[in-house]
């Protein structure tokens, strides 16, 4: 559903999160993005909304701005979370990961590679898609990994992946596809200080899980 979402144009969303059809709907969802835009939506009360889009009732505009709220309150705890967010051992790793990307674990059919880069205190920068895999594995190549790690001047990096089948039990491949990420920061000269694997509803620090099997 997210992903069917991430490509609906805000015309489109807006639509939808009135409850509206029809082509009335649609031109007054347009006649907001350009006669009041998106940043200052969330500013709008009812009156100016509906002396823009006349056809807008009073549930209508409610109804918008439920949604609007949602989101606004959604990306500030997103971003008072990371902001704070210091990933300087596993635990801390895995529970970002899981924070960031537990609704894909749960969600995805297929394995989705990331990589978060962080600052030099060790504080997240952003988070980028490399690559969407099939059931089974994810192609995983350095140069798509460190680009934006590069883009970033990061200080180091986390890669991440979910498995689809629910299990963060890292495979073999996964092993491997670490050890050659290792093997590039070492020439790159920006430090892969974690894969974490998500799961349905938990993670694992390869980190951690080679120590383990060491041991």
């Amino acid at each position: 559903m997210r992903k069917a979402l991430l490509n609906c144009s805000p015309v489109e969303l807006i639509t939808m999160a009135t409850g509206r059809r029809g082509a009335a709907a649609v031109a007054d969802a347009h006649k907001l993005v350009t006669k009041v835009g998106l940043k200052k939506l969330s500013d709008a009360g009812t009156a100016e909304i509906q002396s823009v889009c006349k056809g807008m009732t009073d549930e209508s505009v409610t109804r918008l701005m439920a949604g609007v709220e949602i989101g606004l309150r959604i990306a500030e705890l997103k971003s008072e979370y990371e902001s704070t967010t210091r990933i300087s051992s596993p635990a801390a790793a895995i529970q970002f990961c899981l924070h960031q990307f537990g609704r894909m674990a749960r969600e995805s059919q297929q394995e989705e590679f990331w990589v978060v880069t962080l600052n030099t205190k060790n504080v997240p920068i952003d988070c980028h898609q490399v690559t969407v895999g099939t059931l089974r594995n994810s192609l995983v190549h350095p140069r798509e990994v460190f680009r934006p790690a590069i883009r970033d001047a990061a200080n180091s990096i986390i890669v991440v992946h979910n498995h689809p089948s629910g299990d963060p039990t890292p495979s073999d491949q996964d092993i491997s596809v670490t050890r050659r990420l290792e093997e590039t920061a070492e020439v790159v000269g920006i430090p892969v200080l974690d894969h974490i694997v998500v799961g349905a509803d938990k993670a694992i620090s390869i980190q951690e899980w080679r120590s383990g099997n060491r041991s």
